[in-house]
């Protein structure tokens, strides 16, 4: 199978589990809700965030796909690369559409006006970028980042064992406790140096919140994720679909 056709059968499959998503999401985010405030007699309202329901359908189409795609892909003669730059390259493809069709919904959500619906971006409303290609980029690398992590996460749960996978996710879960610890036995000025590190990551200074060292840090971490999701797919067991 040509890189262009497992790309193209790739990008179907997304088109068709994001028509479901909207589905899902004009049901639960307008439907539903309307349905309720007209129960409630106009007296309710109504606040969605925009931006996290399209991170979790990112990570789970990520997830799943990378998962299945190689076990199709290497049965009909692809190799490692190129099944790596297919995943990689249509999980992009499909966060920039992702990202531009949640910004039609709150545009068009937006015009209408209606009185007892707010939507929202919440964490990009709360930084507050200037420029649109900067609200965009911001929205975007959140996505992707998404597809990114959801990939390296179905590598886990595909490359090792249950007893490994156990053994790492106890490991992920006792990190946070490590760190707070260490964190406690420092010096008061050591704290407040490392919180003013890791504010000066997310964009938090005392000039207030800053979009740019937050969009830099995600695309960081993004490329981390790649490099270690080509690291992984490169030792890759080859099991054919029987």
């Amino acid at each position: 199978m040509k890189l262009k056709t497992a790309m193209t059968y790739r990008f179907i499959y997304q088109l068709k589990s994001l028509g479901i998503f909207y589905l899902y999401f004009v049901l639960f985010t307008l439907i539903f809700p309307a349905m309720a405030i007209f129960v409630a007699g106009g007296t309710l309202s109504s606040q969605s965030d925009l931006m996290f329901p399209a991170i979790i359908f990112a990570f789970i189409v990520a997830l799943i796909g990378i998962q299945t795609d190689f076990k199709f892909f290497i049965q009909n003669g692809m190799n490692r690369l190129h099944i790596l730059l297919t995943n990689i390259l249509t999980n992009f493809v499909i966060s920039n559409i992702i990202a531009l069709t949640m910004l039609l919904f709150y545009q068009v959500f937006k015009s209408i006006a209606l009185a007892n619906f707010h939507y929202m971006f919440l964490l990009i409303d709360q930084y507050n970028p200037k420029h649109p290609i900067l609200y965009y980029g911001f929205l975007l690398s959140f996505i992707f980042f998404a597809t990114t992590l959801g990939a390296l996460c179905g590598l886990f749960f595909d490359r090792f064992s249950t007893v490994v996978r156990l053994i790492i996710g106890a490991g992920v879960i006792l990190l946070p406790f490590l760190f707070g610890t260490i964190f406690t036995s420092l010096s008061h000025a050591a704290r407040q140096e490392v919180a003013t590190a890791l504010g000066h990551l997310i964009g938090i200074s005392d000039k207030g919140l800053n979009a740019i060292p937050l969009l830099m840090t995600i695309l960081v971490l993004t490329v981390i994720n790649i490099i270690i999701i080509y690291l992984m797919n490169h030792r890759r067991e080859l099991r054919r679909i029987s």
